[in-house]
């Protein structure tokens, strides 16, 4: 038998994240494979997450995938500029690396067998004062 107490413990609907720009950090990411369903069945890709680091949505996480294929790098390409690496030639990285990196990742939405999902659609690079001055300029009337 399993006893638990939830008088403290409060609920969370899982509402989606507002579409917007946000300060995040990448917190973890892991080398997949895609599944035989898949569009390219056994493809490889990275999935990602970032974790919002201010604001109403601090604490708030959203993940995203990078595929692998010669014609999609281009989503890890803008992650990898964004965070710092140069991405002109060739590159070897670890995920490791990338993971506590800072930047900006706009948000949107999209539909999903019937259902509104957060999506990251831009990756920008992370500068403390232009984000605060940005984010300061959005609260203006």
């Amino acid at each position: 038998m399993v006893t638990v107490n939830f008088s403290e413990t409060s609920s969370s609907d899982f509402d989606l994240i507002p579409a917007g720009k946000y300060h995040a950090k990448v917190t973890g990411g892991e080398m997949k494979e895609s599944g035989p369903n898949a569009n390219n069945p056994g493809a490889q890709y990275i999935n990602w997450e970032f974790t919002v680091q201010e604001g109403p949505q601090e604490g708030r996480k959203v993940w995203t995938n990078t595929s692998l294929l010669p014609h999609a790098l281009f989503s890890l390409k803008n992650l990898l500029s964004a965070v710092g690496f140069e991405t002109s030639a060739s590159l070897d990285f670890e995920i490791d690396a990338i993971v506590t990196s800072d930047c900006i990742i706009t948000v949107g939405h999209r539909d999903f067998n019937g259902e509104a999902r957060a999506e990251i659609k831009r990756f920008g690079a992370y500068d403390a004062g232009k984000y605060q001055a940005s984010q300061q300029a959005q609260l203006l009337p």
